[in-house]
């Protein structure tokens, strides 16, 4: 019998023995919290849109198999261990990359610079790179404040985007307060709200932040129109428009930008900003991207071109892989299986939200990122914990704990749509059986 060559890095231990190391070792509370749930589970094998857990949740009990309609907010677009990306990576380790060093000139970041430019909207054509989604973040906030010479930003309350910095300031109270992190000059206004936002945006701004589809907040939809008056605000303050395209860019809804021509066919906005992360990773390396319009780029870097920099951010290998990804996600094939998957779901999550209207106040989305409220956060989190039951991983929304988000991996077929939505519909339903 051949060893399996996996052991050495799932299921090196008992799922038992991990537990208690992650709680001894890395963070108690969240072990306790996920006991609670009835998931003290930790992931195993992993393949496409599945995973499968080391063991069940109790002793003597099998392994969970379920599909991934978390995606870790994006990361996994292409789903776990996508074969053309891990075959990346192994050409890019085979053909001598390594990390690079951030402090010199780059191949590979230009490579990826130029590809990201051509998929750009408007004359958005610089970049720079980071690891994280939360770094990204802060560098477009930090650029804006040095091109603008002020301080302020303006973001939507219930929005995230990140847990750095500036990022954090951006955030809700739950997140920044209990860390002190909370400064005058950054305000939140209502998402949507055009009138709330005209009043905020003053001389002191020096940007304003948006999800395009805030997630956290709980997959909202803002009204035809918003994003084009919000530009114009901008414009006439001369303050900065970031989208944060995170969760919703690189072609969750069926179009490859949210902000342009995602949220509504016929509303094209190009913001000064954009910005992403988790998905620029393919669930295999580690990448964020800030991308500017280039009048930017001088007042930042024109004394000193190493005021900023990210030690991995950008590297060799994180940028071939990416490139990889771009050329599979921007491909028209690609991005028309999206829109069609996403009727399918979208149309299914809706009839769910129908059937069960006394649960379910409502669902909503693009493309094949949906989110489902329901009238109460008690039934939202018995829902969540019953539908995981039945094989679909998938949580609620952290600002507005009522609504699950629902994002299972761009390249999900019909038939596995199909099968999702079935369970998703029965975990409603068992959530009936014990009210």
């Amino acid at each position: 019998m051949k060893n399996n060559p996996n052991k050495k890095y799932i299921g090196t231990l008992s799922q038992k023995e991990l537990l208690r190391l992650y709680s001894k070792h890395v963070n108690g509370p969240k072990v306790r919290m996920f006991k609670g749930f009835g998931l003290g589970v930790i992931p195993g094998e992993r393949n496409g849109i599945h995973l499968k857990t080391l063991e069940g949740s109790k002793p003597g009990d099998p392994p969970i198999e379920l599909y991934n309609c978390r995606s870790s907010g994006g990361v996994f677009n292409l789903g776990h261990r996508n074969p053309r990306i891990v075959q990346t990576l192994k050409n890019a380790l085979d053909g001598g990359l390594d990390l690079g060093d951030h402090m010199l000139l780059s191949e590979q970041r230009a490579l990826l610079g130029k590809k990201l430019a051509e998929l750009m909207p408007g004359d958005i054509s610089k970049t720079t790179f980071g690891v994280s989604g939360g770094e990204a973040i802060d560098t477009a906030i930090k650029f804006s404040r040095a091109y603008t010479k002020r301080r302020g930003c303006v973001s939507a309350i219930g929005g995230y985007h990140g847990h750095t910095g500036f990022a954090l300031l951006t955030g809700d109270g739950d997140f920044k307060d209990p860390f002190l992190w909370n400064f005058p000059e950054f305000k939140q206004v209502p998402y949507g709200d055009v009138d709330a936002m005209r009043k905020a945006v003053t001389s002191d701004i020096a940007c304003v932040i948006l999800e395009t589809i805030p997630a956290t907040a709980g997959v909202l939809i803002a009204p035809e129109g918003y994003y084009s008056e919000v530009r114009e605000i901008c414009d006439d303050k001369g303050v900065m428009m970031i989208s944060d395209e995170v969760q919703a860019g690189l072609g969750r809804t069926g179009v490859f930008w949210a902000i342009y021509g995602g949220l509504y066919p016929n509303e094209r906005v190009v913001p000064d900003f954009i910005v992403c992360g988790k998905g620029m990773s393919s669930g295999v390396y580690p990448l964020s991207t800030c991308s500017y319009k280039p009048f930017i780029e001088t007042p930042v870097f024109k004394d000193d071109p190493f005021i900023h920099i990210s030690t991995t951010g950008g590297s060799d290998i994180g940028c071939a892989i990416a490139l990889e990804m771009l050329e599979i996600q921007s491909d028209p094939k690609f991005l028309a299986h999206v829109k069609a998957m996403s009727k399918v779901f979208g149309k299914g999550l809706e009839e769910i939200a129908e059937e069960h209207s006394d649960l379910i106040k409502e669902a909503r989305g693009r493309g094949l990122m949906w989110g489902l409220e329901f009238h109460n956060e008690e039934d939202s989190q018995l829902g969540m914990i019953s539908i995981i039951k039945e094989g679909i991983l998938l949580n609620y929304c952290g600002n507005k704990k009522d609504t699950h988000i629902i994002m299972p991996p761009l390249i999900v077929k019909k038939d596995e749509v199909e099968k999702i939505l079935e369970k998703i519909r029965q975990g409603i339903i068992n959530l009936k059986k014990i009210k």
